[in-house]
């Protein structure tokens, strides 16, 4: 469900980055419009919840029905999941998104995809259950298969990290998997520092109900 998804993506799978910066002439990162939401979810399904190959049957017009309903539960998935995100927009998010310049990221057929995107919140700082205000929340980082390696990852944290200097906040706190080696190098190239726990810190982490996926909570002010 919507909640799964969002629970996975907090911990911020990301590419490894590339030795070489990426040529971004071609590519513009900004604020996702409202329009553009469906082709975030859907981005965000392939990433953190790749689609599985429909299960062998002994007729062809079984597998057909099995792609089939296949097909139709992740278009439903992703409608949901657009709402999802249409209601964080509305409470504070900034959701970015890497697109191919002038072509809006709208996944129609004969326009080019998005290309990666991230969230920058602060609602996730502002539960009751820790009221960690004064910073912001990155989440969801996510870079199409295809475009990998090329600066798309760092790009969308430097829109992110300008968002947060813009709002005057003390800095951003994510989280990420201890074995996502490729997130992790990322990151600390890019400055983001583990945070030691403190009581506080691990019910923030709690709350987010991370505590399954051995995450490391990392900060950068």
């Amino acid at each position: 469900g919507r909640a799964d998804i969002f629970r996975v993506a907090r911990m911020t799978v990301a590419p490894a980055p590339s030795e070489v910066p990426a040529s971004l002439q071609s590519h513009q990162v900004r604020i996702a419009g409202e329009d553009e939401l469906q082709a975030v979810a859907r981005l965000m399904l392939d990433v953190f919840a790749p689609e599985s190959p429909a299960a062998p049957a002994l007729l062809p017009f079984m597998t057909s029905l099995l792609e089939a309903n296949q097909r139709t539960a992740r278009a439903a998935a992703a409608g949901r999941l657009a709402a999802e995100l249409s209601q964080r927009v509305a409470v504070g998010s900034t959701i970015f998104i890497a697109a191919e310049a002038s072509v809006p990221a709208d996944g129609a057929e004969g326009g080019l995809p998005l290309l990666g995107t991230v969230d920058l919140s602060s609602q996730e700082m502002e539960l009751p259950t820790h009221g960690l205000t004064g910073s912001l929340y990155m989440s969801t980082l996510a870079v199409d298969s295809a475009h990998r390696k090329r600066g798309l990852g760092r790009a969308l944290l430097r829109a992110a990290e300008a968002e947060a200097s813009a709002q005057g906040v003390e800095g951003i706190y994510l989280h990420v998997e201890a074995a996502n080696a490729g997130a992790l190098s990322l990151y600390r190239g890019a400055g983001y520092s583990a945070v030691q726990p403190t009581p506080l810190l691990t019910t923030f982490t709690r709350a987010l109900h991370l505590t399954h996926a051995d995450p490391i909570l990392m900060f950068k002010r």
